[in-house]
């Protein structure tokens, strides 16, 4: 979602225009399972890949692999080859000087303090910033360097299950909620 809306409002360029697909930009993660990613440096990412319902899925903490369906059962390895490259375009940034946005959107609260401190771990002294959209008001203050935390509320339970289709992203409540983020992360960009 935060890949999307980015690109929508102008704030991420698209791929057309050269901007790299990282790893956790097109697939659908839990913060566990991005923070044991982050701590193993991709190490156990391509560990106990499934087929299920016509998509790629990371058992057993259920990485979703949704938006990359024209993989089938048997393009395991050109799954694998896509997100080798994903995971080698975020490791060239990472180590770049360049300062680094991250922005996560959260439907629950579950390790942030500790996906903060990998994401510190793996910058260095090098400069980040990190925006979490909290969805469903959870996040209680947290007092961290660069860490900024915007509550917004989802527009329905349809949204959230269904953002990525146009009659959702592109409704009244939808436009206003992406709409939202999207000034948020130019406000701290600003």
């Amino acid at each position: 979602m935060p890949r999307v809306i980015l690109t929508r409002y102008g704030i991420k360029p698209h791929k057309f225009q050269g901007e790299l697909t990282y790893p956790f930009d097109l697939a659908v993660f839990g913060i566990p399972e991005i923070t044991k990613t982050l701590k193993t440096d991709f190490n156990e990412f391509f560990d106990n890949l499934e087929y299920k319902n016509n998509c790629w899925i990371k058992t057993p903490n259920c990485i979703e692999f949704c938006h990359d369906k024209r993989f089938k059962e048997n393009d395991k390895q050109k799954l694998i080859d896509l997100y080798s490259k994903r995971i080698e375009n975020f490791r060239n940034t990472i180590n770049d000087e360049t300062p680094v946005l991250f922005v996560q959107i959260l439907g629950d609260y579950e390790e942030i303090e500790q996906q903060y401190n990998e994401l510190k771990r793996i910058r260095g002294d090098k400069p980040f910033k990190f925006i979490i959209i909290d969805t469903e008001n959870i996040v209680p203050e947290i007092n961290l360097e660069n860490v900024f935390i915007k509550k917004i509320p989802l527009p329905s339970k349809d949204y959230k299950l269904n953002w990525w289709k146009k009659e959702y992203y592109n409704s009244k409540d939808g436009r206003l909620f992406e709409k939202q983020i999207a000034e948020f992360c130019k406000e701290v960009l600003n």
